[in-house]
């Protein structure tokens, strides 16, 4: 059973990199992303403008996996809205990058 799901793990990784899934974040676009849809709320500095908005630059949230945090943003969080259809996976995982 363990060598079917490492197989299965091996095989999905090696689908997803051939099918372009598996692209470098890029902290330059996420920089103008968090500029353009986060900083009113999450403040330039990270430091949050609104109450309840977590603290980035105390790293509030941070410790978490990014694709826990790519899911926060696409689906909103508490008073943040949802960005599903707004900005793409790939932008989202640009955000995330720009924000460690």
């Amino acid at each position: 059973m363990r060598l079917k799901n490492t197989i299965i793990i091996v095989v999905s990784c090696l689908l997803a990199g051939w099918g372009g899934l598996v692209s470098a974040a890029d902290t330059n676009n996420g920089s103008k992303l968090y500029a353009q849809f986060c900083q009113n709320c999450h403040g330039s500095n990270g430091a949050g403008q609104i109450p309840g908005a977590p603290d980035f630059s105390r790293g509030e949230k941070m410790l978490q996996p990014d694709t826990v945090i790519v899911d926060s943003i696409k689906t909103g969080k508490g008073m943040m809205p949802s960005f599903r259809g707004q900005l793409t996976v790939n932008e989202l995982f640009d955000i995330t990058a720009y924000l460690r």
